[in-house]
């Protein structure tokens, strides 16, 4: 899969930080551009990606079980980050790995994928006691 060259996005700042009900870890990130539909569809490498098209700025989400779910507007520069209760520690520079790997292709694509089955080795003794945990 051969994606468009796209400048290695940056994270400007970091607007909000906050502890959700259900324990998770909210952030909301200014990036220095806009995510495209491109970076999108890479994220489909990864998890599973919802599009609300209809609405009058075009809507997603990004969902990757045990690790983060991303939400925001496509051509917006703001993103929600959520990073899950349970592995926050684990999973905490998993967005900035999506940003780093994504002009990479599908080098990029097996680098991170290499990442994530070391993360989920380290995730797997702090939840095989939990039931339906299929790591």
């Amino acid at each position: 899969m051969l994606f468009v060259r796209w400048q290695r996005v940056r994270i400007v700042k970091s607007v909000q930080t906050k502890v959700c009900v259900d324990g998770s870890l909210m952030k909301e990130y200014v990036l220095d551009e806009p995510l495209t539909e491109n970076f999108l569809k890479f994220l489909e490498n990864f998890g599973s990606v919802r599009f609300l098209e209809q609405l009058r700025k075009p809507y997603f989400s990004f969902e990757k079980e045990m690790f983060i779910s991303i939400k925001g507007f496509t051509g917006d520069s703001n993103v929600e980050v959520r990073y899950k209760k349970e592995n926050n520690d684990l999973v905490g520079d998993y967005f900035h790995l999506l940003l780093y790997y994504y002009d990479q292709g599908d080098r990029g694509i097996l680098a991170l994928k290499g990442q994530e089955d070391s993360i989920r080795k380290r995730m797997k003794p702090r939840l095989s006691h939990l039931p339906g945990n299929g790591v």
